[in-house]
Order: structure tokens, then sequence, then C-alpha cells
């Protein structure tokens, strides 16, 4: 067991050495872990030490105080959060003296017995009188100090442990909420290719600026012990299509552990409250194609560009979780908006499906003609649908009936079978000419 926690403590400080530059690893989920190195002068023994460069959403749990020489160690952590503020400091104040000037030009001096947030209440030097002030009146508060143990910004205060006095290399890793990244994909869409080239939008809400810091980006989901919700700010600006041949700072990308992750070649700079985008992956040009697709008992007709993530087809890399915008020509040679998706981490070779929105000229209509039951434990049904195509071109169309558990299709008229996938989904292939209208029937028996 010992030389099991040897090992692990060898490890942690090789990380150390490898690593003595700050990192910023942002996951998803507003989930980020923050490496940051720094130099203390110590005496010998124990002393007290205030270090306030951190974020406001640290999880002060997960604090890791590393030193290089291995002289250091933390003997206790206090994470101080009750920041300086008007009320905070007030309160603390409570049965001390004050100083009020009014803005008619009063000065009151006395003891202050109360402060609700909207009006003071103190005890008059040398009248004895309690005098309640609007918060509104008051122009002016005087104080002798600021009251012991207050803090202007998140601060960890640490009781440390020096074994020689002098100059100290540490490192301090913490998990912190407040980042986010996400992906936005532009595209333009001829009809046979689509241009694609993808931006990473970095929000950073953390209360704190990170100056030449070393990123990383974790695309996958790790679990997390939920113990509550932050909410963080919208992000994201729609940017077009860059050329390839512009310098940009650029992601090499590395499979790690179950996930993906993206290191940017060069140093980064955010500032608290700021928006930043880096390109993700220069232009490229991907095979696609557009089909339509019609849910029975939907309301309208899909329009689906989709296209398969490998190399043969123009892309073969990991795509992280975002929205993909899809844009067009039209007829003036304009680039105009036509739709917009989001997908999910997306691996290599797997397919990408873009929903741009519902197809004007295609209608699509479901009822149910007929039910049965055939017993106690079976009932069928026959469902009818019926499709038009008011454009002047030829459409195909996949029409999709989930079936459920229990369900499957026993005939079909005026159409050839369905494929029915692990999920249950049957899915009829039709081809459609212009301003034609197709009319098919199909019975779903259900076997409880």
């Amino acid at each position: 067991m010992h030389k099991q926690i040897l090992i692990m403590a060898l490890m942690l400080l090789l990380a150390f050495f490898v690593q003595a530059e700050d990192w910023l690893t942002i996951y998803n989920d507003d989930l980020s872990l923050v490496r940051s190195n720094f130099e203390l002068e110590l005496k010998q023994g124990r002393q007290d030490y205030n270090y306030s460069d951190i974020t406001s959403r640290i999880e002060a749990p997960s604090v890791i105080v590393l030193s290089q020489d291995g002289a250091v160690r933390v003997a206790e952590q206090n994470y101080e959060y009750d920041l300086a503020g008007k009320a905070q400091i007030l309160n603390k104040y409570i049965d001390k003296k004050v100083d009020l000037f009014t803005k008619d030009n009063s000065h009151l001096t006395g003891i202050l017995k109360f402060y609700d947030g909207i009006s003071f209440g103190l005890i008059e030097e040398g009248t004895n009188r309690l005098i309640v002030a609007d918060n509104d009146q008051v122009q002016l508060i005087q104080l002798a100090e600021l009251p012991p143990n207050f803090y202007t910004r998140p601060t960890l205060h640490w009781n440390l442990l020096a074994n020689k006095a002098g100059k100290h290399q540490l490192q301090l890793m913490y998990l912190t909420g407040g980042l986010s990244w996400d992906v936005t994909y532009n595209t333009v869409w001829d009809g046979h290719i689509l241009a694609l080239n993808s931006w990473v939008t970095i929000t950073n809400n953390s209360g704190k600026a990170f100056n030449n810091v070393h990123l990383k980006l974790i695309a996958g989901d790790v679990n997390r012990v939920r113990k509550g919700y932050y909410d963080t700010a919208g992000r994201g600006y729609e940017v077009m299509l860059k050329t390839a041949d512009q310098a940009a700072p650029s992601f090499e990308e590395k499979a790690f552990h179950d996930f993906h992750m993206y290191t940017l070649d060069q140093p980064v700079t955010f500032a608290d409250k700021q928006t930043k985008q880096l390109e993700l992956y220069p232009l490229q040009n991907i095979t696609a194609s557009q089909f339509y697709e019609y849910n029975t008992f939907a309301s309208s007709v899909l329009s689906i560009i989709k296209f398969k993530n490998t190399e043969a087809n123009g892309i073969g890399k990991p795509l992280p979780k975002g929205t993909i915008k899809v844009y067009k020509k039209d007829v003036d040679n304009n680039l105009e908006f036509i739709g917009e998706d989001s997908i999910n981490h997306t691996s290599k070779n797997e397919e990408v499906r873009i929903n741009t929105g519902s197809a004007f000229d295609l209608v699509g209509k479901t009822i149910v003609k007929d039910r049965k039951t055939i017993s106690q434990y079976i009932s069928q049904r026959t469902i009818q649908v019926t499709l038009r195509n008011n454009s002047n071109e030829n459409k195909s169309i996949d029409v999709i009936h989930n079936l459920g558990t229990n369900a499957k299709i026993i005939s079909v008229e005026n159409v050839t079978q369905p494929t029915v996938d692990e999920y249950n989904n049957a899915t009829f292939k039709i081809n459609i000419a212009p301003n034609q209208e197709i009319i098919f029937s199909f019975v779903e028996r259900t076997e409880y």
C-alpha cells in the first residue's frame, strides 16, 4: 500500500516537471481543470498564505497543491468566499461605532444596532436616541477599518509547512465551473458538396482572467456527481466560412481515455466575461446527399442533408457536438441561410444528419383507416399515408413509422415492404415525380 502511494506521489511530481506551464482544460457540461504555477518565498516551519488568483466558481474540495522539490505541503486549507460588500461589512459592524452622512448634510455618529438593507438603526452618541435612517437618505458611511477576515475576492487561505526556507516552486490544480466551449459548423451546400468550416466558441464566466495559458478541450461526457446547478451565459456568434490559407491557431486532435482531446498549438488569453472564437478545422469539402423524411402523423416533411464522416469523403475526423449551420447560394449567387441543426459527438466513420427544416412543396398526411380487435391480446390497424410533390423535381422521401415494442407490419398496399431497424422503425423508400400524389397503406398488428 505504501509503495502504491509513493508511486502515485512520484507520478504527480513528474507531471509537475513535464508541464511547468499554466494549462486550462475545458470539458463539456460546465467543467474545467485549471493548472497554475507560482513561486513563494517561505520561512522554515508553519506559516499562513492567502492565494486569490482563482476563479469564483472553484470547487474547493478538488484543490491539489504540488511542491516541485517536495519541501512544502498544505497542513490546512480554508476557502474564503464571504466577500467584502456593503451588507456583509455593516453586519460585521453591529454594536460598533459608525459615522453616517446624510444627503441633507447631517452627520450622525453612534453605535450601529441593525442594517437590513433598507434602513440603518443606531444609538446616537451623546443622546442615546435610536436613530433610524433610510438607505436612500444616507450619502456616506464612514468606518474605522475593514473588519478582520474579509476578502475582496474568493481566496484560498493556506497554513503551509515548509521543510526549509527559501523560494519554492508550486503548482495549483483545481476544478471549476464558469468556462464552456461549443462548436459551430458553418457550411455551404451546393447540392452535392458541403463546404464545412468549424469554429470553437469559448466563454469565460469564471470570475478570473487567464493569460497565456495552454488550452485543451475535451470532447465527451464526463460523469459527475450532481450537487447543484450553475447557469452559464449564452454563447456563440455566427462566423462565415474562412479560407484554408488564412493563418490561425490550430488544434491537434488525439484520443484520450474514452474521449477526444483538442490541444491548441499556441498559448491563448481569456479575459473574464469574454467570448473567444478559434478555428477548429480548416475548410473541408465533403460529399453529401439530400433526401426527405416524413414521420407518420407528423405535420411536415423534413429536408435532410447527410454525409459519412470518412477520410475518403473529405473529413474523417472526430466531430465534437455543436450546431451546424447551412447556407446556399440563391439565383443571384448570394449566400442565404437555409437552416441549422445540432449534432452529438460524432466519431469518424459515422453518419451525420442535418435537418434543415420543413420542405415547402412536399406534403405528408397519415390517417388510421381501420381498427380491429382480433383477440384479447391481439389488435391491428390499417394506416394510410398520402404524399404530394408540388415541386417541379423528382423527390425521394423516406417514410418512417415507429412500430413500438410489440408491433409488426403484416401487409402493405401500393408500396414495397419497408426495412425495419433495431429500434423497430419501419422505413418506406418512396420516389415521387413532380406534381404527383402517392397513396399507400399498411396493416400494423400488435400482440400483447
